[in-house]
């Protein structure tokens, strides 16, 4: 009976173990019905489609702070077009500067169009809004 209960001892943690990486495994795995994110166009910076939620408040107000500034012109002049996750091929969020260099990573974040006097207006954002540009007429 004493070895018996060694060898179980010995076997419980094993199997605790192949459990919860089985588990983990498990959900690793994706929905079928959905596909993940397509890869960001390497040549044009064109932000990958993500999921559709929505951009944090606290970012898309700090994207129409930031097009204020720039403009000059007051905050609430800009009508939110559209807003969605992106991923961006680089840290350039999709509108690099010439003579910069920028990380070659993935970068997570939202592109936020906002329309002002018939004239669109991107603002390329990483995930945390910490890091923002305006990027050209409706890029």
């Amino acid at each position: 009976m004493l070895q018996m209960r060694s060898t179980l001892a010995k076997f419980i943690p094993g199997m605790a173990l192949a459990a919860a990486i089985a588990l983990a495994v498990a959900g690793c795995g994706g929905n079928d019905d959905q596909n993940g994110p397509a890869a960001p166009d390497p040549e044009s910076g064109t932000p990958a489609p993500a999921s559709s939620e929505a951009v944090p408040a606290g970012i898309e107000a700090a994207a129409r702070m930031l097009l204020s500034e720039e403009l000059e012109v007051d905050e609430g002049d800009f009508n939110l077009h559209s807003s969605e996750e992106a991923e961006w091929s680089d840290s350039s969020l999709g509108c690099p500067e010439e003579g910069m260099a920028y990380a070659q990573v993935i970068t997570p974040g939202f592109k936020l169009v906002f329309g002002r006097a018939g004239t669109s207006y991107s603002v390329h954002t990483n995930s945390d809004g910490s890091h923002m540009v305006v990027c050209g007429d409706g890029e």
